[in-house]
């Protein structure tokens, strides 16, 4: 055993997607090191060289800035290995192409030792790829396939071979399974693990700790290498955690008879002295103790980054408006800037894991739970600006988020950010709470509609009780992004934010429909009545796809992200409306809602600060100050506020989303009973004395309520039956928050039976007082 090749371990570089620079390939060596993991393949797929364009040499540039990487991985105690990809396009019969690779190879391998490959005759890591790389793709199965018998057969002995497991994305590795390979390919194979992929899912990115791989399995193996997330920062845990692993692995003695023991020791002694987080006597990996030793150090590592020369992000801050006070994130758990924290035991990290919870449990024990006293004092209640503010689960308090609105991250609030974005067949535990309370306030939200069952008062507390719990789970994740952008590094900020920032934009919209499900869900006793059956048929027709055992994570679009989505109403059409993340992040808090009584006169006053105008339109405004206001939203305030939300930040209502379910029925209201009494709230002859700069303004802003509005044709009105209108104020910079305007707005609507909408398109003229409405309309459907 005293020649056993050393046991690969680390990462590979082999994903789809941007490939890494030099700088983040440099801080990865640092990171293997720290974890005492030995290798590294270069092998990014979009790489031109190394795949479409193989046949093309290095230039002396390319390859000094090769050879410059080589050195940077040496000097770590790194592996380097150079990965090609030819055959894509390989003419395995052409002598030429076959001399085209030798030469490429030569050229790869020059600078890490000439004389050690001799031609490239007998390297001693040479490592192959086959076209079955894993179970799910071997015909009929790994024994049975006569390409992998084939390769066992003709392969030398000193070639290793690439596989991946049961699956391209395998959630476990079994030593049974890693037999069946090690017998028909005549050699122990080289796992290429893809658990943190996400380069087939830009919605998807996974954090959590790697899991899922038997004890024992290296004497199964010559090595494993991860291939990680195509975001570098978003690889520390999984590097972190894989480090743990190996360091179990190589400490354990699993199998207690005689040849398992000479195998570890061989394996321990091949590898060099350790001194890894796991001693031999805790000879079992446990991902959770893992996982919570990791946390500790990407937290240091986090703040660490953000105190670097250049490294905080160049973003949009808060904006404070008319000296309110900025809503300030925070989350559960210590003290901001308490000092180092101390490292956890295994019996402490056992103390508190974070594993996620099954359905079962999550149904069980609901967070935050709320007694019914508490909920019938507060049905529903909406969490207030104030509220998120003092929220009790707020790291920080107000004061000293305002005095240090940058304070480093904490321990708990990364611990959220990882168990948002977990790993491709789990969520973490706050995720799946997540998930639990809106399925179920989606399944029970009949108990709360209209009208309410008679006997019904202590279901729809329980259902209140649960909705309170998710709307107060959602502020805390809309609080981290807003900690992220502020307090992250530059190079964390850009890989992680756009994944934190499609949870927040979803989670708005989701818990503001929530709220508008408490009294707003139109529910028809009759079983053939519109409402109520289309209403059931909707959420049939967007429930996520229960998926087999066998499926791929690919299968599962979006994760978390996709997976709250598809829970709202019109699911996952709400990709019409995707936007790509802001290039400069916002901190920006924000707050969705249902309208309240309130609202009225904030959001008139939001329409005439939003109006840009001269100073003759202003004075007008002044004498008249509800005139733009009724002209925008009168008519949807006063005849369907049941479908009107509000966008909200620290300076007040900053937006709004309006909309009729019967646009028919709607217009005519407006028409017979709403514009007779405008009219008399602004008679023809207002603008009578006004001053002659501003008469003409005033006159023309009139006739808009004394002219006969334009009649929307009644093919319109037939396929597309809801009116919406959408407005922000000119400081609300980040057009994801306008986007959850649009989804809770539509996911009301679609909830209520509505199969499309239309808007009226404004046309402003320059030097007017209000928008003249065009003779065309934009139509969506909701099917």
């Amino acid at each position: 055993m005293a020649g056993r090749p050393r046991f690969l371990c680390g990462v590979v570089e082999g994903f789809y997607g941007r490939p890494w620079s030099v700088e983040q390939r440099k801080l990865l060596f640092q990171w293997l090191k720290r974890r005492e993991l030995n290798c590294y393949m270069y092998a990014p797929k979009d790489e031109l060289k190394h795949r479409l364009l193989w046949r093309e040499p290095y230039t002396e540039h390319e390859a000094a800035r090769m050879r410059s990487l080589i050195k940077a991985a040496q000097e770590q105690g790194v592996e380097f290995v150079f990965a090609i990809s030819a055959g894509q396009d390989m003419v395995f019969s052409s002598a030429g192409d076959r001399l085209l690779l030798q030469q490429k190879l030569r050229q790869a391998q020059a600078s890490v030792a000439n004389e050690a490959y001799q031609e490239l005759g007998q390297p001693s890591i040479f490592l192959f790829c086959p076209t079955e790389y894993c179970s799910s793709l071997c015909s009929p199965s790994p024994s049975q396939s006569c390409y992998l018998l084939t390769l066992g057969q003709e392969l030398l002995p000193g070639i290793g071979v690439i596989w991946t497991g049961p699956k391209v994305v395998s959630q476990e590795l079994s030593a049974t399974l890693l037999e069946e390979v090690e017998g028909v390919l005549r050699r122990r194979p080289v796992i290429w693990d893809n658990l943190y992929a996400n380069d087939y899912d830009c919605r998807r990115v996974f954090l959590g700790p790697y899991t899922g791989r038997a004890p024992g399995l290296m004497s199964r193996l010559c090595g494993l290498l991860l291939n990680p997330n195509c975001e570098l920062q978003a690889n520390f845990i999984p590097i972190h955690t894989l480090g743990s692993w190996f360091q179990s692995e190589l400490g354990s003695c699993a199998r207690p008879d005689r040849a398992g023991m000479e195998i570890t020791v061989a394996l321990r002694d091949s590898q060099g002295p350790q001194k890894g987080a796991y001693s031999p006597q805790e000879d079992t990996y446990s991902p959770q103790e893992a996982l919570e030793l990791a946390l500790l150090d990407w937290v240091a590592e986090i703040n660490q980054q953000a105190l670097e020369p250049g490294g905080r992000a160049p973003g949009h801050p808060s904006i404070s408006l008319k000296g309110g006070t900025r809503l300030q994130p925070g989350s559960g758990g210590q003290q901001a800037g308490s000092g180092p924290t101390e490292p956890l035991t295994a019996k402490e990290a056992r103390s508190s894991p974070t594993a996620p919870v099954t359905p079962e449990e999550a149904r069980s024990t609901p967070m935050a739970p709320v007694t019914p006293e508490e909920a019938r004092s507060s049905p529903t209640a909406l969490v207030t600006p104030e509220e998120a503010r003092s929220c009790p689960t707020a790291l920080m308090t107000p004061e000293e988020a305002r005095s240090n609105p940058t304070a480093p991250l904490t321990l708990e609030e990364v611990r959220m950010l990882v168990e948002l974005f977990y790993l491709p067949y789990h969520h973490g535990s706050q995720a799946q709470h997540l998930l639990e309370h809106f399925r179920w306030l989606w399944a029970n939200s009949l108990s709360v509609g209209v009208p309410a069952a008679a006997d019904d008062a202590s279901g729809g507390t329980r259902w209140r009780g649960r909705a309170q719990s998710f709307q107060r789970l959602c502020v805390q994740i809309c609080r981290l992004h807003s900690r992220l952008v502020s307090s992250a590094g530059r190079a964390l900020l850009y890989d992680l934010h756009r994944y934190l920032w499609d949870i927040r934009n979803v989670l708005l919209a989701a818990s503001a429909f929530v709220l508008w499900l408490d009294g707003h869900l139109l529910c028809d006793p009759d079983p053939k009545g519109t409402w109520g059956s289309c209403f059931g048929w909707c959420k049939s027709i967007t429930a996520p796809t229960l998926l087999g055992r066998d499926a791929e994570p690919w299968a599962r679009r979006g994760g978390l992200f996709g997976e709250l989505q598809a829970l709202l109403p019109v699911g996952n059409s709400c990709d019409l409306f995707y936007h790509p993340p802001p290039l400069f992040p916002s901190s920006q808090l924000y707050l969705l809602r249902p309208l309240l009584p309130p609202d009225k006169a904030e959001l008139y006053r939001m329409c005439r600060e939003s109006l840009d105008c001269d100073p003759r339109v202003a004075e007008i405004l002044v004498a008249h100050p509800d005139l733009l206001g009724d002209r925008l939203l009168g008519s949807f305030l006063s005849l369907s506020p049941e479908y009107t939300f509000v966008l909200e930040d620290e300076g007040g209502p900053c937006g709004y989303a309006a909309g009729a379910l019967c646009a028919e029925d709607f217009l005519q209201q407006r028409d017979s009973n709403w514009l007779p009494a405008t009219r008399h709230k602004y008679p023809r002859d207002l603008g009578a004395g006004t001053p002659a700069p501003g008469q003409d303004a005033l006159e023309e802003a009139l006739l808009f309520f004394h002219t006969e509005p334009l009649a929307v044709p009644l093919p319109v009105l037939r396929r597309f039956p809801s009116l919406v209108q959408l407005g922000t104020a000119p400081r609300v910079q980040d057009v994801g928050a306008s986007r959850s305007l649009a989804i809770c707005l539509l996911s009301a609507l679609r909830a209520n039976g509505s199969r499309g909408v239309f808007c009226q398109v404004l046309v402003c003229r320059s030097a007017t007082l209000v928008p003249h409405p065009a003779a065309a309309v934009t139509t969506g459907r909701l099917t």
